[in-house]
Parts: structure tokens; sequence; C-alpha cells
């Protein structure tokens, strides 16, 4: 018995490879278009991509797989822009900044046996892209020295001139002065840069749940809180601190008492500057005169530096008395939470340091990073100072 042939079968068979040929041309064509991006566009995307990552566990305890993943499209980002910024130095500026501030917030909270296990499944689900990723560094030895009160200044400026850009987005603002406290380690605009840094994270919270429709309404001590947070953002100290004492007549509370805390920091920062401003000039011209052994310009710069210092006694006094009374708002929020609050309590161990005390603050920065745990991004970004304070002190 014969077959029966059938002509319409056959003439689908036949076109069918060059349709599955078209078709793999296409991902093809398709792939090498995404990969063909330019280097400063394909890093926008990815940095992108990686902060959404980084935004969606601010609120909750840290998932090391998560920061992992935002690691790996970080560092494929920083190759990018670095590759950018050789022709077009100024216009990948802002983004590589952005870029490098991100990605040392993410290797912070990350593993590298969880960067290894992404890896590892990266190259199961694509096994053409065999490009080396850089690996953070987990040597604490390899930390840089402290720098110097003049090239932290410089890093703390510069970190200003990128939060008046990134107004719009306090999330990036935040990890920018992350990344500054922890380059300045050892130095006063470190604890500075930390404090702005965790005052970018409030505002932020503040935004996200500002968006959320169902929120309650706040009472009045909470309306309190606000209305000091943003004159404490002006940096109208004063009438900040008065907003708070309100709030603390109403409902005494920890966050009111480390509200309290900060302004009082603050303000002691704010002298600071005004003393150093004073005093370093001359302090530069008396090292100067000691390089070159000018011993008659010493003895001169001496007597002018003992006249200043006599002079410049009464703004010292306000200086300690604000750091008391910090310490004091710290130790009151510490014991209204029963002892167990990680802001007031790496404050406490902070302003230690601050008054060169660096056994007690040694010991009380271990005692911190022993007892807690962070749950969210502005407890990590305290604890992460705590880590690095105590390594500048050789802890």
């Amino acid at each position: 018995m014969k077959t029966t042939k059938h002509p319409r079968r056959k003439q689908t068979e036949k076109h069918s490879l060059p349709l599955i040929a078209v078709f793999l041309v296409f991902c093809a064509l398709c792939a090498g278009i995404l990969r063909g991006l330019p280097p400063a566009e394909e890093a926008k995307q990815l940095y992108s991509e990686a902060t959404r990552i980084l935004r969606s566990a601010s609120g909750a305890a840290t998932d090391p797989k998560v920061y992992a993943k935002a690691v790996l499209k970080l560092e494929r980002a920083q190759k990018l822009i670095e590759e950018a910024a050789k022709t077009d130095p100024k216009g990948v500026e802002r983004l590589q900044e952005e870029i490098n501030a991100a990605l040392f917030w993410a290797r912070k909270f990350s593993t590298l046996p969880m960067i290894r296990e992404i890896e590892k499944s990266h190259s199961k689900t694509d096994p053409d892209n065999t490009e080396p990723r850089e690996e953070p560094d987990t040597e604490p030895d390899k930390e840089p020295p402290a720098p110097d009160s003049e090239k932290a200044e410089e890093l703390f400026r510069r970190a200003e001139a990128f939060e008046r850009s990134h107004e719009n987005d306090q999330y990036a603002v935040a990890m920018r002065w992350f990344q500054v406290a922890d380059q300045t380690a050892g130095t006063d605009w470190s604890l500075r840069a930390m404090s702005r840094a965790r005052e970018a994270q409030a505002r932020y919270k503040a935004e996200q749940e500002a968006k959320e429709k169902d929120a309650p309404p706040q009472s009045e001590d909470e309306v309190l809180i606000a209305e000091g947070n943003k004159l404490f953002g002006r940096k109208k100290y004063n009438e900040a601190l008065a907003k708070f004492r309100g709030a603390q007549k109403i409902k005494n509370t920890t966050l009111v008492q480390q509200r309290i805390g900060h302004t009082y920091l603050e303000m002691g920062y704010d002298l600071r500057d005004q003393y150093a401003k004073q005093y370093l000039p001359l302090l530069k011209r008396f090292n100067k005169a000691r390089r070159r052994g000018d011993q008659r310009r010493l003895a001169y710069l001496r007597r002018q530096a003992q006249a200043m210092v006599i002079r410049l006694r009464p703004l010292e006094q306000k200086i300690i008395s604000h750091y008391k009374n910090a310490e004091e708002a710290f130790r009151r929020g510490l014991a209204l939470a029963d002892g167990r609050d990680l802001d007031c309590e790496a404050h406490l161990a902070i302003l230690q340091f601050q008054r060169k005390q660096r056994k007690t603050a040694r010991r009380q920065l271990k005692g911190v990073l022993k007892k807690y745990t962070p749950g969210n991004d502005e407890e990590r970004t305290v604890y992460e100072y705590c880590k690095s304070l105590l390594k500048f002190l050789r802890g």
C-alpha cells in the first residue's frame, strides 16, 4: 500500500528552519543592542537597578543576599563609568560619585561568600558572561589611615556640594555622607558626616511614610518633632531645640531625647568650626616656622597662640557645655528605653572619643557592637560608624 504524500506539510517543514533562524538572529541582535549601550548609559541603568534593590531593604534587617546582588551590579557600573570617564570626565562626574557611594554602602553590608554564591548562579544562567568581578576588600588592615583635618574638611565640603545637587534624592545623599564618615574616621568631620547621613535617612523615611495613603494622624508631640526636624535641617538649632523641648513636655520619649542630643552635638560642632577658623591659620604658620627652624618666628607665634587660647576660652567652654548636654540627653534616652537603644548608647561611646577618653571609648564601642544587631539603614549607619571608629582606635 502506497503512502499518501502531504505537500502542504512538507512545505511547512521546509520553511520552519528559516523562521527559527530568523528568530535566533533577532535575539542575537537584541542582545547585541543591549550590550552595545554606551558605557555611561549602561552604568546608569545598572545603578538604578542596584539602588532599587537597596531602597527596598532600607527599613529591614540586613539580608546579605540582597546587598550582594546590588554589589555585583554596582561593580559592573563602576567599571563602565570609569571607561566613560576616560573620554568625558566632567559629563559623568556626578553619576560616578553616585555609583562609588552606593557601592561603598552595599559592600559594607554584604559578605564575600554570598557574592561568590551569586556569581555561581550567574555563571549557570549566563555561561558566556565570564568577566571577573571585583571583590570587596574585607581585610581591616588595609583601611586607609585617617586623613588630616584639611583633607577631611575637603571631603566633607565635597559631600555638602553633592547634597545640594541631590535635594530630591535623600537616599543617595545618605549613602554619600556614610562614605565620607568612613573616609574621615578619627577626625571631627567624621562624626558630623555620620550625623548628616542619619538625617538624610530620616528625611527619606519621612518621604516614604508620607506617600502611604493610610498614614495615621500625628499626635501633638509628633507634630512638634517633625517641625523641629525641619528647623534642624535648616541649621536653626535653637529653634529646633525649642520644638523638641516642647515635645518633651507633652511626652518624654527616647526619640525626643535623641533629637535633643543630636541638636546639642550640632551646636557644639558649629562652635568648633568657629574656633578652628580662628586658631588653625595660626597653627599653620607655626608649623611652617618650625619646619624652617625659625626660632624667633616660633617664639612670636607661640605668644600669639597663648593669647588666642585665652581669648577663645569662653567659646571652648560653650562647646564643652553643648557636649555635656548632648551626653545627658542620650543617657536619658537610654534610660527611657530600659537600657537598650543603639543610637543613644553608640553616641555615648562616641562622645568619650570626642573627649579624648580613648580607653573608655574603645571599651564602650566594643560593648555596642556586641550588644546590638542593626534593624534598618539608620541603625546600620551608626553601627558601621562604631566599627570604623573602633578600627581607628585599634580596638
